[in-house]
């Protein structure tokens, strides 16, 4: 289960902590309210497609994380051990901590560069 999502300098949002409870099951909101932000950042997070245009004007980097309950998961701690992963950020129960950074680089060789980087 998705515990909380965190944003940073993504597409329009400069700052978002979203912390969800047990049990949420649906994300509901009027037209243009930023649902659609929110499902596309935790896509990144979870290693979609990346394009460094999603970095909010005048920001230099965008950043996504994303923390999951894996408590009941035990197929998914044991892959993470295995692949020497912690067991996210100490919070009650076990978690998965997933972060995703974009950002673009220039310099006087190379008009941009386009760079994403994932942690576990």
């Amino acid at each position: 289960m998705l515990r909380a999502l965190s944003i940073r300098d993504y597409v329009i949002v400069e700052r978002l902590d979203l912390e969800l409870a047990s049990g949420f099951t649906a994300l509901t909101g009027e037209t243009g309210a930023g649902k659609s932000i929110l499902v596309d950042a935790l896509g990144l997070a979870l290693g979609g497609r990346a394009d460094a245009g999603i970095v909010r004007q005048g920001a230099q980097r965008a950043e996504v994380s994303a923390d999951f309950d894996i408590e009941s998961l035990p197929a998914v701690r044991d892959w993470l051990a295995a692949q020497d992963f912690d067991e996210g950020d100490g919070r009650a129960g076990r978690g998965a901590d997933i972060r995703r950074e974009l950002w673009e680089e220039r310099d006087e060789h190379v008009a941009c560069r386009r760079r994403n980087r994932g942690f576990g």
